[in-house]
């Protein structure tokens, strides 16, 4: 996996840093020191590398480089005119930014490719998915109940800073396409199924990608400038 591979997944363009070694014990600015200063040292481990690899990425796209502090709710706040995402998951992190003027929101996740466990389908997917997942072809190393974790976490981390809205992955549901008969890529579109909840834009603008590379799934949203 590379940095490049990473900007398939999205509509609009990106910089991507996929964090080294090295980042994952990285020094902090002050300001972030404070978020993590009673976490165990894996979290403090995962807290290092995403800022380090988020301000590395958000160099490339010609961001100054400074502190990556939290909001409240404890998502990054990115410098005004950049919207970015970051994910962690075992052995990985990595951090995608977009210039506002090309998105209005961009979500990013990566999750081991192991299936996911059959005690949390309905936690995760709500009938619908479960039944639009039985045509689908059977593809090596493709899990679509572990692909429909993925595919909304990614939707979640693009749709919440324009709302400010919790949602439950049975808030809604996913639609998956295939590249080419068993291709290991493809599309997805994310339908908001509880009405209560705000939608900024229609479902259908929110653009979602799919790939599995290695023991890793990768999922991406844009919400391309209006």
């Amino acid at each position: 996996m590379d940095e490049r591979a990473l900007a398939d997944l999205f509509v609009a363009p990106i910089s991507a840093c996929i964090a080294d070694s090295d980042m994952f014990s990285a020094p902090l600015f002050s300001e972030e020191e404070a978020y993590i200063r009673k976490a165990i040292p894996a979290r403090r481990r995962e807290f290092s590398a995403g800022r380090a690899a988020a301000r590395k990425a958000l160099a490339k796209a010609g961001a100054d480089v400074g502190p990556i502090v939290a909001e409240l709710d404890r998502s990054p706040r990115w410098p005004d005119s950049f919207c970015g995402s970051i994910t962690h998951c075992e052995g990985f992190c990595s951090a995608v930014v977009a210039r506002s003027v090309d998105a209005d929101g961009v979500g990013f996740d990566a999750e081991e490719a192991k299936p996911l466990g059959s005690d949390l389908y309905h936690l995760v997917c709500r009938p619908n998915d479960l039944e639009h997942f039985h045509p689908l072809p059977r593809i090596d190393g493709v899990d679509w109940p572990k692909l429909a974790f993925s595919a909304k976490e990614s939707f979640y981390k693009c749709y919440y800073p324009s709302t400010r809205s919790f949602l439950g992955f049975r808030d809604v549901s996913v639609i998956f396409s295939v590249t080419a008969e068993n291709s290991k890529e493809g599309t997805f579109l994310i339908i908001l199924e509880n009405k209560v909840k705000p939608m900024p834009r229609p479902s259908t603008d929110f653009v979602g990608r799919w790939f599995v590379h290695g023991e890793r799934v990768y999922t991406g949203v844009t919400l391309p400038r209006a």
